[in-house]
């Protein structure tokens, strides 16, 4: 050990003797300062203008997205090869190697002083970005500060990777600047080697894992995996060996064929420990973030843990669908989506299945058929396939799958089928949206649906009411089983079935939906609703304008009734008939979703809700109009029940309480509940049914969507739509003022920098006086 500590010091002389560490540390100090400014001016700024934060310290330090910690860890690639060019290139080039031959010392422990020295050097580096980290514990409140360790802990574990790399280059030429070209050319291999031979399914999972990018990154963000800390161990130890090596082929003039089996030998050896790494089952990790962004929610580690048995994934891929195609190159990155529940539940196997087959859906049949006109079947498969270059033997027509899932109901898009062991099955989609791919509430809802049995609601049929397949503006397909929205209830866990009362409600139905019904109901449909609701089902009934007559009947019986006209509001935003109601104080407590007074709820053409309490229900009024005016979202000065009715394009109705109008605020949702057969019942009625359509979810700059989901959340005993809610960040607030920027400036640009100028200056005097 002796030995290897005074080749350490040796070597630490050197560099701190000489210009060039000092002017790597100084350059190192004056790049972290210039990029830490730029995130901590933006956060002076936009807090003098009132702007609000969160995740501060994640945003200012670990975000790969201007992070100070990811920005300079990827350019560490412009440091290290500096110091480490000369390590032992130096030694061939003076000579001296051979005083270090004669010396009492081994190859190893020269080489382990050689690269201890680079721990102590790159240890020097990483305490160069402690004074922005004091930042953070200075002027953040309740700054999160393991994240930052751990992103710290990650670039001192690349920095070290990087200088095994370094020594093992320097050990093969005599040249410094060609250890350093060495250098770079071996960093930027391990930092594409994902992306060689992945079609292989042992050449990925090893290549995959040898790269250093993949395998710092999620440290740098917070997230240490016990596979990354492996790799960041037994990969310098790899370049070590090697250098060792290196020294002991040169000392002893080893053949090549046996230096070859040296280097192949300790490559298997990592490549061996890296694949039996990769297994999922032997993986732990840890998130440092305080909102646990890198892991599951607990509503999804509860999914996971009921899980039994292997679980298979299959994906099928079409070769046709533009955007989502997952060639056998990049499977290993689509399985990224998954991680997180690897870490929780890791006996899940992966495949996928290639196909193809023109997509449904009108617009992308339309846009496929023009970009390929004039085209076979077969040159369209060549074409594409030699474009994505990929082999065009490995794609089916879509219809050999039949057996297994309808693709042509799934609009021949990719899709994944989740199977258990047991022959329990869901599917899981991708949508048409910017994110395309499922998020955790989608996936954990496909889970869910296989360790239990989740709600069921029924759409009331044959009174003209809201259809379900239709795409229309009034439709509720957006809202149940459009497989391509996002939202939509069959996403998210919720069985979708529609019905007729003039039979009795089937009994696996939980929420049953009545929603504007045009024709009057007869006395036998009336008396299945009236069993449903004596059996304990939850109930939606929404109204409508002019459908008073038809919807009355169903509502009197909870002592309900739809006020006649409807609701007009002066909205200086929006046209009068577009009631803009809020959640009350008490219809926020239903659900976690309503609990936020900033949201409010597009009602178009709604009326309002009046009754009188019976003693077997709670009443809760859940949305009243007029709440606005005092959240301030809108321009508001009142609603009222108009009861003359209104052109309102071209007219422009008055409160005028002498025709019978009623002043708001009105009450246009409300929710009602009991306790019956041993659980809650819990029913809904609204005075719009609109607010549920496909023009009101799709609307950008509406609310509905989310409340909706709110509302099936509350109505199924909060087990769907999945609750993925974090905990709220800590980090909300910056101790800065604009006059402090200047100050902070200045240290990390020009006085922090100085300091160390004057201490390369001061040691250098000192070492020439000798």
């Amino acid at each position: 050990m002796k030995a290897i500590i005074d080749v350490a010091r040796i070597e630490l002389q050197k560099m701190f003797y000489s210009p060039i560490a000092w002017l790597i540390l100084i350059t190192f100090a004056v790049h972290a300062g210039l990029l830490f400014m730029v995130g901590v001016n933006f956060y002076i700024n936009s807090a003098e203008l009132g702007f609000p934060f969160d995740n501060i310290t994640y945003d200012l330090y670990a975000n790969p997205n201007g992070g100070l910690l990811p920005g300079m860890a990827n350019n560490l690639y412009m440091y290290i090869p500096l110091v480490t060019m000369g390590l032992l290139s130096h030694e061939f080039s003076s000579g001296s190697i051979k005083l270090l031959y004669s010396s009492p010392v081994t190859n190893l422990q020269i080489v382990l002083g050689k690269f201890l020295s680079m721990l102590i050097f790159n240890l020097s580096m990483v305490v160069m970005l402690i004074p922005e980290v004091l930042f953070g514990f200075i002027n953040i409140e309740n700054f999160d500060y393991p994240i930052v360790l751990t992103a710290l802990l990650g670039i001192y574990l690349m920095m070290s990777t990087y200088s095994a790399i370094g020594l093992f280059m320097s050990s093969l030429t005599s040249y410094q600047i060609g250890a350093a070209i060495g250098t770079l050319v071996v960093l930027a291999g391990l930092g594409y080697v994902d992306r060689l031979w992945q079609d292989i399914d042992f050449v990925r999972d090893v290549t995959f894992w040898l790269s250093i990018v993949a395998r710092v990154n999620p440290m740098i963000s917070g997230l240490i995996l016990s596979i990354d800390i492996v790799y960041l161990i037994v990969i310098p130890m790899m370049f070590i060996a090697f250098t060792t090596f290196r020294l002991k082929g040169i000392r002893e003039k080893t053949s090549k064929s046996v230096s070859f089996l040296r280097y192949a030998g300790a490559f298997a050896i990592v490549a061996v420990v890296g694949y039996i790494c990769s297994i999922p089952s032997l993986m732990t990790f840890h998130d440092s973030t305080n909102t646990k962004v890198h892991t599951l929610t607990k509503e999804s580690q509860k999914v996971m843990s009921k899980l039994k048995d292997r679980v298979t994934v299959t994906n099928y891929v079409n070769l046709f669908e533009w955007g989502n195609f997952v060639s056998p190159s990049t499977q290993k990155l689509d399985m990224l989506r998954f991680d997180r529940y690897n870490y929780f539940y890791p006996n899940i196997k992966y495949v996928y299945k290639y196909y193809y087959g023109v997509q449904t859906a009108p617009y992308f049949n339309k846009i496929h058929k023009s970009r390929f006109k004039g085209l076979t079947l077969d040159q369209t498969i060549e074409k594409v396939a030699n474009t994505y270059e990929v082999e065009k033997d490995i794609f089916r027509p879509g219809s050999d799958y039949k057996k297994e899932i309808d693709l042509v109901a799934e609009q021949n898009t990719f899709v994944a089928k989740i199977t258990t062991e047991d022959g329990r099955s869901t599917l899981l989609r991708t949508y048409n949206d910017n994110s395309r791919f499922p998020d955790e509430a989608e996936m954990t809802a496909a889970f869910k649906s296989l360790v239990m049995t989740l709600p069921k609601a029924a759409f009331v049929t044959g009174h003209q009411e809201r259809l379900l397949e239709d795409i229309g503006a009034r439709s509720y397909s957006s809202l149940t089983n459009d497989i391509k929205v996002r939202r939509a209830l069959i996403n998210n866990g919720m069985g979708i079935e529609q019905c007729n009362l003039s039979s009795p409600v089937p009994k696996d139905i939980d929420i049953l939906v009545i929603a504007e019904a045009k024709t009057p109901y007869s006395a036998g449909e009336v008396k299945n609703l009236n069993d449903y609701i004596e059996r304990g089902g939850n109930l939606v009934i929404a109204g409508d304008r002019k459908r008073q007559e038809f919807m009355n009947p169903l509502v009197a019986r909870f002592g309900v009734s739809f006020m006649p006209g409807q609701l007009v509001e002066h909205n200086l935003k929006m046209s009068m008939d577009m009631i803009t109601a809020a959640f009350t104080e008490q219809g926020r407590k239903l659900a976690y979703i309503f609990d936020d007074p900033r949201i409010w709820l597009g009602m178009p053409g709604a009326v309002g809700i009046t009754y009188k309490a019976r003693p077997d229900f709670k009443y809760i009024p859940m949305l009243t109009t007029d709440t606005l005016k005092d959240l301030k979202q809108v321009d508001s000065v009142g609603s009222w029940d108009e009861l003359t009715p209104t052109e309102f394009n071209d007219e422009v109705p008055h409160f005028n309480p002498e025709t019978g109008d009623s002043a708001g605020p009105l009450v246009t949702g409300l929710a009602l509940t009991r306790n019956i057969h041993g659980k809650t019942q819990k029913i809904a009625i609204f005075g719009d049914a609109d607010w549920l359509s496909n023009a009101m979810l799709q609307n950008a700059n509406s609310y509905n969507n989310k409340l909706a989901a709110g509302l099936f959340y509350w109505l199924s005993d909060n087990k769907v739509p999945i609750d993925v809610r974090r905990p709220n960040p800590i980090d909300t607030k910056v101790f800065l003022k604009k006059a402090d920027a200047p100050f902070y400036n200045y240290l990390y640009k020009f006085v922090i920098p100085a300091i160390l100028i004057a201490a390369f200056v001061i040691i250098w005097l000192r070492r020439k006086r000798r």
